[in-house]
Order: structure tokens, then sequence, then C-alpha cells
């Protein structure tokens, strides 16, 4: 009986702890912001036929704070100071007491409007505006560069077609949170109708990618490993399941490259090259905060420096490094102490990418210049982090003479 009220006097402390950081208003979520850049087009061409406008802003973001219903979110998007497109998204609502999440928010997911469209690219500012109440006020900016992915007409028509456009994430390959997901609570990144609940206590890693052009499908299962002070745990549990990490994409950008240019694709189907990004997310086998209905390891109960790997016959895919602290959390990274918004209950973490890459690694552009969204490294940590991005395959798509 003393065990049990032990559990859950630990498990509501812990919680509660968390909801008391939770009290901060009109702060964006650098995590959880994705931004695409999907062709806009009206019927306006001949016969009502679509007539291409250039891209829009797609938009996927979350401020943090209590806010009431009607609460809006603005993104203009501006080139060397000019806008050139303004985008306005009704938002949901989430209050604390919902259960659903630990913080209130304001999201908007999938939003966009054909009017904002313009055919410029590369970079651009977005600036992001909290709307309510008759009132506006600038939560964040964020630096984005748009792509042209090149087309070509339909049939055997010679010449290009209007190109489609991607935002470039490669920069983000370098960076990587961890979320601590309390029990009943929605994934970091879910936003369905009726979202995936846990339950209990989980612990997500989450990290970019831009996959090989052939990988659609779901990732597979990994190895996860870990040693605090260089000493290895033992994860208990039965067979693969003790020691199991389970990933999948929780946000995608994909687009394919087209052109007639070398000889043999001149008539017949034109050269097509895959270009993708993903957002992964690995649950791996821990759990936090006293709960220990899973049966899995307790990161509270390891304070110290934390390695852990997945693997796949054997080789490593990634490297994270954190510490544990004496209140059973991860330390915080300086660059979310001092630059960059995360939950109250997500960290970024230390991660390190194979000098070849992964086999879930298509295209590594090598060191990254920003995180989240255009958003610059500050501290040194940060930048050591960035610099050991490799490179592997081509940033982008090449033309068919080059191959």
């Amino acid at each position: 009986m003393k065990r049990t009220v032990l559990f859950v006097f630990t498990f509501v402390f812990f919680v509660a702890s968390i909801s008391a950081q939770s009290g901060r208003q009109d702060v964006v979520d650098d995590g959880f912001t994705w931004f695409e850049a999907p062709v806009a087009s009206t019927l306006t061409g001949p016969n009502q036929s679509p007539e291409h406008k250039g891209w829009m802003l797609k938009a996927y973001t979350r401020i943090f704070g209590s806010y009431s219903d009607g609460t809006q979110i603005k993104f203009v998007v501006l080139k060397n100071g000019k806008a050139t497109g303004t985008t306005l998204c009704n938002t949901s609502i989430y209050h604390p007491q919902s259960g659903k999440f630990v913080e209130g928010f304001a999201w908007t997911v999938d939003c966009w409007q054909v009017a904002s469209a313009t055919k410029e690219t590369g970079v651009f500012d977005v600036h992001v505006y909290r709307m309510s109440g008759g009132s506006e006020k600038l939560v964040r900016t964020y630096k984005i560069n748009v792509v042209p992915i090149n087309r070509v007409p339909s049939g055997q028509q010679p010449g290009t077609a209007p190109p489609e456009y991607m935002v470039d994430r490669h920069s983000e390959s370098a960076v990587s949170f961890m979320y601590l997901r309390p029990a009943g609570h929605i994934p970091y990144f879910d936003y369905a109708q009726r979202p995936e609940l846990s339950g209990h206590n989980q612990v997500e890693l989450h990290y970019s990618i831009s996959p090989d052009a052939n990988i659609m499908n779901n990732l597979p299962a990994t190895t996860f490993a870990c040693t605090v002070d260089g000493k290895p745990l033992a994860f208990p549990g039965p067979g693969e399941y003790a020691t199991q990490a389970d990933s999948k994409y929780v946000q995608n950008a994909f687009n394919i490259y087209q052109d007639r240019l070398a000889p043999k694709y001149k008539a017949g189907l034109p050269y097509e090259e895959k270009m993708q990004f993903q957002m992964v997310r690995t649950l791996v086998p821990l759990s936090w905060g006293g709960d220990r209905r899973s049966g899995r390891l307790q990161m509270e109960d390891f304070p110290g420096d934390w390695q852990c790997t997945i693997s796949k016959d054997g080789a490593v895919w990634r490297t994270w490094r954190w510490t544990v602290g004496r209140k059973g959390r991860p330390m915080p990274h300086p660059e979310q102490t001092s630059n960059v918004n995360l939950s109250s209950n997500a960290f970024l973490v230390d991660m390190e990418i194979p000098a070849s890459g992964a086999p879930m690694d298509g295209r590594l552009a090598g060191p990254s210049t920003s995180l989240f969204t255009g958003l610059p490294w500050t501290t040194a940590e940060g930048k050591s982090m960035a610099a050991r991005l490799p490179t592997k395959g081509t940033a982008w798509p090449v033309p068919s003479t080059r191959k």
C-alpha cells in the first residue's frame, strides 16, 4: 500500500512541476512549426483551365498561451523587406485542463490562401502575428528558402512546365529534441480529429531526414541502447520488446523533379528524381515521472550523462546525448535556454549522424547553417552539433545530363 501511495505522489508531483512552468504567453513552438510551399493556381486560364500563380505558404504553427475562441494567426512573407503575401488563419484552442497537452495553446494546421501566392523564389522572412481582441502582436520571425523544382509538360511536348516548389529543410537534419509525453496526452505533432492518446508516460525523440528517393514506406524498427556515465543500461522486457524503438513519419514534404534534357528522355517518359523531407518521431523504450506501469526504465532512476543510439543490423543510425539532473529531467540545452522555444516538457538534445549517414538518409547537405525554420545557431554547443552534419548524395535533384 505504501508503495502505491508513493508512486501516485511521485507521478502527480512530477506532472504538477511541469504544469507549474507552463504559464507562458505568445510563445511560438519552434519544434512544431512546419512550412510548405505548394503550387497556387486559379481557374482563370483559357476555358477556365488552371493558371499557375506561383507558390503559397502552407503553415502548421502552435502558439503557447491562454487564448479565447476567435484567435487567429497571421503570416506575412517578405523578400528583402517587401511583403509578397499574407495568410490569415483561424485557430483551434487547447486548454491545459483538457488533459491532452501540458500547456494551453492556439494552433493552426494545413492553412493556406491562394491570394498570398508569389512566383519569386529564394530566401524569405516569415513574420508570425497573434491576432485576438482586435489587436495583433508579432510573436516570431522565421526565415525560409524556397527552391523551384523543375517539371515538364504532359505528353511529349517540349520545354518546361511551371515549377513545383519546396522549402529547404536540410539544415534541420542536425536538430533533435526529446518530448516527455504524459499518460493520456497527444503526441507532439498529432493534430488529427481523433488523436492517439498514450496509455502511460512515454519518451519521444524527433528529428528531420531527407530520405532515399525510393523510401516511402514506414521506417523499420531499430534497436535502442544507452549508457549512463559510460555504463550500459539493461532494458527489462521480453525479447526484442525490451530494446525496440519504433519510428514513424509525422510530417512529410514530397515532390518530383522532371526534365527531358538528356537525349534518351526526349521521347517517352521524362527523367524523374524524387525529393522529400520528413519529420520523424522515434518512440524509445523509456519512461519517466514515476509511471512504472509499462515496466520501462525510468530516466530519473539514472541521473548522469546519457548516450543512446538506434541501430539496425549492428549499424548505428543515430546517437543522442543528454544529461539527467537531480530532478530526474534532462538538463536544458544552451540553445533552448537562450534561443529556441519548445513545449515545457520537451528538450533539445545533442544528436550525431554517422559520417557516411544511415540507410534512412538519402540526402545530407553538410554543416547546418540554422536550426528550426531558419533560426540561427547562437551557442558553442549548438554550433558544434551543426558542424558535425555530414554530406551524403546531392542536396537537390540534378539534371539528367549529369547522371
